[in-house]
C-alpha cells in the first residue's frame, strides 16, 4: 500500500482541527464510521500473557528527549536494568473493553495528521540509546488527560498504551533501588596500575618518624554524554572517606629515644639584639676566650653628602632614612652649623648603611625649597627614606641636642658605635698615669680655696647668642595659632617652653612680636586708636606701641615671667629736638608704651617692642628687627623712654631724672644724625663723639671724630655679620672747595680720626661718615686702612651712610 504523504502544522491548534474533523475526539465505545476498512485480523494465539505492570507515574514528556515525530518505529519504553523488555498490551480504542480477548483495532481510512516538526532546543542533545531501564523519575502526583493517550498509530506501532485504563504503582524509592557498580574508567584503572607499580617498587627509609599520608583525590564520575539523565543515589547514611590505597601509604616509624637534656652553657654577656641578630645561632664556647673590641674603618667620601635637585629623590626615598640640613650661604646661621653638622655625619659615619646624613644649598634649587616649604635657614629636616612626609627638628646649634634628636628619631644609638683602628684593638683601657694624681696638700689647698663670686647670670646681653629663641620665635606664624580661645597661652607654650631662661623667654617674644604684628599706620595717622584686647591683637597682626605691649604682658604672664606695662613719653616718630634758646616743654609723661620683664639674676629688664619691630617713615610702616631695643642697658634705654611713674626707671645707679634733663638729653643739645646701619656695623650708638648735631668751624682747634664697637668683647664676625668695613669721613676742605676722604684708624675697640675745623668746611655744609662696602663692585669687608688709601682714587667705590653732622 503507498504511503500517504501526511500533511504538515505548523502549530497545536491546526493539529487539534484536524482531528476534530478525522472524528478522533469521538469516545471508545461509539459507534463505527460508515465507509470504514475491517478490522485487521486478531493476533496469533500464541501470544505471551502481558506482563502485570506496577503502578506508576504517568510523567510528561522531557524535552532532552525529543519528540515523538523525531522517534523510529519500535521505540519502546525503557524497563528496569537487566530485565527483558517486553511488548506493551493491546488497547482497542474503538471498542469497550471487555474481560475477554481484546479485539483488534479498526483500520483507518485516513491517517492522522502528523504534530508539527519541532525544532532542536539548544544545545542539541546526541540521539537516545535504547536503555533497559525501567525506572522513571519520581513524583508527587500522577498527571492524566484524555490528551495523554498516544496513538500507535502516531508511533508507527501496531498497538497504543492508555495511561487512563492501565493499574499503575508508584516504584520504589530511589535510595532502595539497587544499581550494578559502574565499570572503572580508563583513568581510575592507570591510577590502580601505577599504585600497584608503587607498592612493588622498593620502599625507601623514611626520614621523619611522624609524616602525612597522600590521600588519593577522588576523581569525578565518568560524564556519558549519550545517557539519560539520571539522578544521584541519595545516601542513606553520611558519606564515608574511601579507602586508603595500601601501596602509597607513608610509614609511620616509631619516635627515636629521647635524648638526654643537654647542659647549657653559662650565659654570655649582654648584646644589642641588633649586633646578635634574628635567627642566628650561638656559636660561643661555655667559657669564651676575650674579643677584641670590633673595630671599624672610616668610610671612603664625605661624612655628609651634598645633595642636588637630580639627585634629592633617590636619595631621600632610598629606603634608608635620611637628616637633611637645607642650608644658604649668606645665612651666618647656616655657616655657624656648618661645623657641627660636619661632626655629627663623623659620629655616625659607622651607620651609612642605616642611616644618612646630608645638607642642600636651598639657595640654589628653589623648586626643593617651594616643594617642602622651607621659610627659614637653616631647616634640619628628618626623612624616613620611604615617603616624603619628614619630621623637623626645632632649631638648636647645641651638637648634643642634634645627635639626641637623630638618636631618637632613627633608634641609632652612638654607644653601638665601634672603636676605630686608631684606638686599643684589645679592649683594654689605657693604664692611669699615677703622676698625676694630686697631692694630700694640693687637695686641702683646693678645698679650702674660698670660692670665686659667681658672675651675673644675665650676662652682657648685647654679645649673647640669642640664635636659638630667634629661631624657635620664626617657627611658629601667626596664622599657624590653633583658634582655642587662648592663644596667648598656646604662644607662652611654644615660644617659652623649650627655655628654662628667663631671658631667652623674654628674647623669643620679643622677637614673635616682630615677625607677626606690624604697626597699624592707618589707626595711628587716622587718629583712630583704641584699646584692643590682646586676642585681638594676636587675630588681626595689626597694633600700635599699647597693643605691642599689651599682647607682650599677656604672653609673659603666661609664660611664668614677671612683666608690666610701662606707659609714658617716647622720643620717636613726632619728637623734635630743642632748637636753641628754646625752652623745655612742660612734662607730658604720655603717648608711648614699652614692657618692663624680670631676667636671669632677678634684675627688671625695660625693652621695646613696637621700636624693636620696625619704625615709621612717610606714614609707612618699615618692617626692620632692631635687637638693640632688647639689649641695650636700661640707661641708654632711659635716653629715650621717660615712664609716667618713678619706679619704672630702673636704672644701675638708681637715680630718677627729671623731665627736663630727659628732654635736653645727655649732650645738653640736638644729638648728631644716626643712620640705621649703625647696628649693622656693630658700632655704639652714644659712643660718637662729637654728640652735638652742629660743629662750629670758625675755630683753630682740631676736632677729633671717634666712636666704638657695641661692646668690648663684640666679635664681628662671631656676632655681627662678617669682617667689619673700613671707615672714613667725608670732609670737605677749607671754605668748603676741596672735598676729600679720610680714613678712621682702629685698634680692637675705638674708630678715631683727627681733622682741624677749618678743613671740615664752610658753614652749611655737611660732614659725613661713611663705610666703604665696595671696591670695583666687590664687597671689602675686611678691608685694612692701609689697603683702602693704596687704592684710593683708583678704584670705584661703594659707600653706606653711618652719621652726619651739620657745620656752622
Amino acid at each position: 500500500m503507498a504511503e500517504v504523504e501526511e500533511p504538515q502544522f505548523t502549530s497545536l491548534q491546526a493539529r487539534i482541527a484536524a482531528l476534530n474533523q478525522q472524528g478522533v475526539e469521538k469516545s471508545v465505545g461509539g459507534p463505527k464510521p460508515v465507509g470504514k476498512r475491517a478490522p485487521p485480523p486478531p493476533p496469533p494465539s500464541n501470544r505471551p500473557a502481558l506482563p502485570s505492570r506496577p503502578q506508576t507515574t504517568n510523567n510528561p514528556p522531557i524535552s532532552s528527549y525529543g519528540s515523538s515525530v523525531t522517534k523510529q518505529q519500535n521505540n519502546l519504553p525503557t524497563s528496569a536494568r537487566g530485565s527483558a523488555l517486553m511488548p506493551p498490551p493491546p488497547v482497542d480504542r474503538d471498542q469497550p473493553s471487555s474481560p475477554g480477548r481484546t479485539p483488534p483495532l479498526p483500520a483507518r481510512k485516513n491517517a492522522p495528521p502528523p504534530l508539527p516538526t519541532r525544532k532542536d532546543s539548544q544545545p542539541t542533545l546526541p540521539p537516545r540509546r535504547t536503555s533497559t531501564q525501567l525506572v522513571r523519575r519520581g513524583s508527587n502526583e500522577s498527571t492524566m488527560s484524555y490528551s495523554s493517550t498516544i496513538s500507535g498509530l502516531s508511533l508507527g506501532q501496531a498497538s497504543s498504551i492508555s495511561s487512563v485504563e492501565s493499574q499503575r504503582k508508584l516504584p520504589p524509592s530511589l535510595d532502595q533501588a539497587k544499581l550494578p557498580p559502574l565499570p572503572p574508567t580508563r583513568r581510575e584503572r592507570e591510577a590502580r596500575e601505577a599504585e600497584e607499580k608503587a607498592a612493588n617498587a622498593k620502599k625507601t627509609p623514611l626520614i621523619s618518624a611522624k609524616s602525612t599520608p597522600n590521600i588519593p583525590l577522588r576523581q569525578p564520575p565518568p560524564v556519558d554524554r549519550d545517557l539519560a539523565p539520571k539522578m544521584p543515589p541519595r545516601p542513606a547514611v553520611s558519606p564515608k572517606m574511601p579507602p586508603r590505597p595500601n601501596g602509597n601509604v607513608a610509614q609511620i616509624e616509631p619516635p627515636p629515644p629521647a635524648e638526654a637534656r643537654r647542659r647549657l652553657p653559662p650565659p654570655a654577656a649582654a648584646r644589642s639584639i641588633l649586633s646578635m641578630g634574628f635567627g642566628n645561632k650561638s656559636t660561643e664556647t661555655p667559657n669564651p676566650a676575650p674579643r677584641p673590641t670590633p673595630t671599624y674603618s672610616k668610610p671612603a667620601g664625605p661624612a655628609v653628602q651634598e645633595l642636588h635637585d637630580h639627585d634629592f629623590d633617590r636619595f631621600v626615598m632610598s629606603g634608608k632614612p635620611s637628616f637633611i640640613e637645607f642650608y644658604t650661604t649668606y645665612c651666618k646661621y647656616c655657616v655657624e652649623l656648618e661645623p657641627t653638622w660636619k661632626t655629627i655625619g663623623e659620629n655616625f659615619a659607622f651607620a651609612s648603611d642605616r642611616l644618612m646624613i646630608a645638607k642642600c644649598n636651598v639657595e640654589k634649587y628653589k623648586n626643593i625649597m617651594t616643594r617642602f616649604n622651607i621659610q627659614e635657614f637653616p631647616s634640619m629636616l628628618y626623612f624616613d627614606g620611604r615617603t616624603e612626609n619628614f619630621i623637623k627638628c626645632p632649631y638648636n646649634p647645641d651638637l648634643e641636642y642634634l645627635q639626641e634628636f637623630l638618636e631618637e628619631r632613627s633608634g641609632i644609638l652612638r654607644s653601638d658605635a665601634p672603636k676605630s683602628n686608631g684606638g686599643q684593638s684589645n679592649g683594654v683601657p689605657p693604664p692611669i698615669n699615677l703622676s698625676s694624681k694630686p697631692t694630700r696638700n694640693q687637695v686641702q689647698a683646693v678645698q679650702n680655696r674660698p670660692a670665686p663670686t659667681p658672675p651675673p647670670t644675665s650676662g652682657c646681653l648685647i654679645c649673647r647668642d640669642f640664635s636659638g629663641p630667634d629661631r624657635v620665635a620664626a617657627q611658629h606664624p601667626r596664622h599657624s595659632i590653633p583658634q582655642t580661645g587662648d592663644s596667648a597661652g598656646y604662644l607662652a607654650q611654644v615660644l617659652c617652653g623649650p627655655f628654662s631662661s628667663a631671658t631667652d623667654k623674654a628674647r623669643a617674644i620679643f622677637t614673635w612680636l616682630h615677625h607677626n604684628v606690624a604697626y597699624d599706620v592707618d589707626a595711628f595717622f587716622g587718629n583712630r586708636v583704641k584699646h584692643v584686647d590682646p586676642k585681638d591683637t594676636i587675630a588681626s597682626g595689626l597694633a600700635v606701641c599699647g597693643g605691642y605691649a599689651g599682647v607682650y604682658t599677656a604672653i609673659a604672664l603666661k609664660a611664668g615671667l614677671e612683666a608690666v606695662m610701662v606707659t609714658g613719653h617716647g622720643k620717636g616718630y613726632g619728637y623734635k629736638a630743642l632748637q636753641p634758646g628754646e625752652r623745655c616743654p612742660p612734662v607730658d609723661a604720655t603717648g608711648h608704651a614699652w614692657n618692663a620683664v624680670r631676667i636671669d639674676g632677678g634684675e627688671w629688664k625695660l625693652l621695646d617692642a613696637c621700636w624693636g619691630a620696625g619704625n615709621v617713615g612717610n606714614q609707612v610702616y618699615n618692617k626692620k628687627f632692631t635687637p638693640s631695643y632688647f639689649t641695650m642697658s636700661n640707661d641708654d634705654f632711659g635716653i629715650k623712654h621717660f615712664p609716667s611713674e618713678r619706679n619704672h626707671f630702673f636704672r644701675s645707679d638708681g637715680r630718677i631724672p627729671t623731665w627736663e634733663e630727659y628732654f635736653i638729653g645727655p649732650c645738653g643739645s640736638e644729638p648728631l644724625q644716626l643712620f640705621g646701619a649703625v647696628e649693622d656695623h656693630g658700632l655704639s650708638g652714644t659712643s660718637f663723639s662729637p654728640a652735638q648735631k652742629r660743629i662750629p668751624v670758625n675755630s683753630n682747634e682740631t676736632i677729633r671724630f671717634q666712636f666704638s664697637k657695641i661692646c668690648e668683647h663684640w666679635d664681628h664676625e662671631k656676632n655681627g655679620e662678617g669682617k667689619p668695613y673700613p671707615m672714613i669721613l667725608k670732609i670737605n676742605g677749607l671754605d668748603g672747595r676741596k672735598e676729600d676722604y679720610v680714613a678712621f684708624e682702629n685698634n680692637e675697640f675705638w674708630y678715631w680720626v683727627d681733622v682741624r675745623a677749618r678743613d671740615l668746611g664752610a658753614p652749611g655744609q655737611t660732614v659725613n661718615c661713611y663705610a666703604v662696602t665696595s671696591v670695583n663692585g666687590k664687597d671689602c669687608r675686611g678691608l685694612t686702612r692701609r689697603e683702602y688709601l693704596n687704592k684710593k682714587g683708583k678704584c670705584g667705590m661703594g659707600f653706606g651712610g653711618v652719621c652726619c653732622w651739620d657745620l656752622v
